[in-house]
């Protein structure tokens, strides 16, 4: 008996652990896009942002956990995570791109500032979409719920 209801714990366990996996967006590395795109090309959406960012943690918690928004991210779309203060050297669309210091401890990665300026300001989250074409689509300034993004979709 007591082994029955073990199983029937851990199956239970299972499921959810399989559902929670289901409804996580999967990320795509800027190392394994030129990969992925040779396999099937698609749109690409590259999300920027800073660790220090309190919006930018707001989507990541809210926005790009939303099942339905996951799901037609992981089926239609590559998505890339931008980190603006990151130091390493970014190979994208056969060029390389670098952090900028612009003092100690501080400064901004190149193609987060190629991508997310607008109207000469970088601001932090910016959500930048290209087509399958690799050709710059939209660009989305600020904090950007699910339903805002689902809209693009439609």
């Amino acid at each position: 008996m007591k082994k029955g209801i073990l199983i029937l714990i851990f199956a239970w366990f299972g499921l959810y652990t399989t559902q929670v996996e289901a409804q996580t967006l999967q990320w795509t590395s800027f190392e394994h896009l030129n990969d992925s795109l040779r396999k099937e090309r698609r749109p690409l959406l590259i999300f920027i942002h800073t660790d220090w960012c309190k919006y930018c943690k707001m989507m990541e918690l809210k926005t790009f956990t939303e099942p339905e928004l996951v799901k037609v991210l992981n089926a239609q779309f590559y998505c890339l995570d931008l980190n603006a203060e990151d130091t390493r050297t970014i190979l994208f669309l056969n060029k390389k791109y670098k952090f900028k210091p612009s003092g100690v401890n501080t400064g901004v990665h190149e193609l987060a500032e190629l991508l997310g300026t607008d109207k000469g300001r970088l601001t932090y989250p910016t959500t930048v979409f290209f087509d399958q074409h690799l050709q710059l689509q939209n660009r989305m300034v600020g904090a950007v719920e699910a339903k805002q993004l689902q809209q693009l979709f439609e």
